[in-house]
């Protein structure tokens, strides 16, 4: 019965094999380190981002409160002080000099009041290098008179005059009609070498019968907003701005202002979503589209956009005071700016990762070498013992295992050429007593014939004489 034959399988190296699975397993474990370098990075940036849009935030809504809280502090206490009697509303002088005196406390820009009878008076910070003091009758016809001051408060010279009526005046109508505390619009004038844009803290004034004697007010201006957004850590990375529910800008971090002045000089508010800032206004038209109106955002968002081809995290805080105040706090930073370290520590990852497959790759070739070779060397020598060459012998090397293989080669080497050349003493012995035994045989054969040879010409003899007895009975 013959064995089918089958064609022998394709071997593959031991270099190969050694090498080729050591490389994937390193390869996979770079690639494994180097993704979740990658994903841990971003998984940073999202805290790292988080942390400081809810940081940001958070001081800007501090700043806010406290910013805010003062003019109504400062009306309060001058509706106070009035009701009382210590401010008498008729010595408009004396008011406004009491007025001048805590703009030099509070951060505020205009203290006035105004009369039932049309009059008032206040101090205003229209210049921020110097503070006048205002007063106006009840005629409204160049009515209003602006005076310079010493460092006493008292005034030295007229500087401007003007008309000016309360009863047209929202910082005037509005807190009557409320009958208490509240926020007058956005006032905006374009004063030489300074905008005033600013919103008005207004209260009812009573005197002490409770009898209605007109409002007082106390305006805080709004570029210093953006003075203060603009120190903050995320307006150097990104953007951070106000806005009210309609849209329309009140402060913005960076250079340009959140208004525009036209052509006749007039101050121009600006919506955000016109902004000329690409970032304010990207940002602000994406939170339109998304919530369709700016008063839809009721509670704190922390988004991601995509705008112009690069992710965004923007966190969009409401911000509200019990006067009536209702804004929008905007912190918008790229991706970019916290990618940088990011990004810089996934290349560093990433060059020691291959730097290590490299260095492991050359570690894995001389390793494999020093394993091969001395199986290649193993492989041949049984070759060529396999060919009747008993005469190998290989040397140990620096590998445990295989010095264990190459002495137990040697040994049945040795064993074998040993056994091999008793084989042949043997072969030599037996074919001397082949021939030993060859030789008696054919002395004994030789013997045989000759015995029988003798025995036939007995028979031979002994039948003639028989033959012959016959013939002569049978004669006889």
């Amino acid at each position: 019965m013959t064995l089918p034959s089958h064609a022998p399988r394709r071997a593959v190296p031991l270099k190969l094999l050694l090498v080729v699975p050591f490389l994937l397993q390193t390869f996979a474990a770079v690639g494994l380190v180097g993704y979740l370098s990658f994903r841990n990075g971003q998984r940073a940036v999202n805290d790292l981002a988080g942390q400081l849009m809810s940081r940001t935030s958070n001081s800007v809504d501090q700043h806010l409160d406290s910013y805010f809280a003062a003019p109504h502090q400062v009306t309060a206490l001058n509706a106070d002080a009035i009701q009382m009697g210590v401010l008498d509303v008729n010595d408009r002088e004396a008011v406004s000099r009491y007025f001048w005196q805590q703009m030099q406390v509070y951060d505020l820009h205009y203290i006035g009041f105004g009369l039932e009878t049309g009059a008032g008076g206040g101090a205003a910070r229209y210049n921020p290098d110097f503070i006048t003091i205002d007063d106006w009758d009840g005629q409204p016809v160049d009515n209003w008179q602006s005076y310079a001051t010493d460092d006493q408060g008292n005034r030295t010279e007229l500087i401007d005059t003007l008309t000016w009526n309360n009863f047209e005046e929202d910082w005037y109508t509005e807190p009557i009609a409320a009958g208490g505390p509240v926020w007058s619009p956005v006032v905006t004038i374009n004063y030489p070498n300074f905008p005033y844009v600013a919103v008005s803290a207004s209260r009812p004034i009573y005197n002490e019968n409770d009898q209605l004697l007109g409002m007082v007010a106390a305006d805080v201006h709004l570029l210093s907003l953006s003075e203060f957004l603009g120190e903050l850590e995320a307006s150097q990375r990104g953007s951070i701005f106000i806005l009210e529910r309609d849209g329309l800008l009140l402060a913005k971090s960076g250079d340009e202002p959140p208004f525009l002045v036209d052509e006749d000089g007039e101050i121009q508010r600006v919506a955000a979503t016109n902004s000329t800032n690409v970032m304010v206004q990207a940002v602000s038209q994406q939170l339109k589209d998304r919530f369709g109106e700016f008063r839809q955002i009721e509670t704190g968002q922390m988004l991601r956009l995509d705008l112009a081809d690069e992710p965004h995290y923007v966190n969009v805080t409401p911000w509200q005071d019990e006067f009536g105040l209702d804004w929008l706090v905007v912190v918008g930073v790229p991706e970019s700016a916290f990618m940088g370290q990011i990004n810089a520590n996934t290349r560093s990852t990433v060059l020691l990762c291959l730097l290590a497959l490299a260095v492991t790759t050359v570690l894995g070739i001389l390793t494999a070498r020093r394993i091969s070779q001395p199986m290649t060397q193993l492989s041949v020598a049984t070759d060529c013992m396999a060919r009747g060459d008993l005469s190998q012998r290989l040397a140990e090397g620096n590998v445990k295992e295989i010095n264990v293989l190459t002495r137990a080669f040697n040994s049945m080497a040795q064993q074998l050429q040993t056994s091999f050349q008793s084989l042949a003493k043997n072969n030599e012995l037996l074919e001397s007593r082949v021939e030993e035994r060859t030789a008696e045989l054919q002395k004994t054969l030789a013997e045989l014939q000759q015995t029988q040879t003798q025995m036939v010409q007995s028979e031979k003899m002994s039948s003639l004489g028989q033959l012959v007895a016959g013939v002569a009975h049978e004669i006889n």
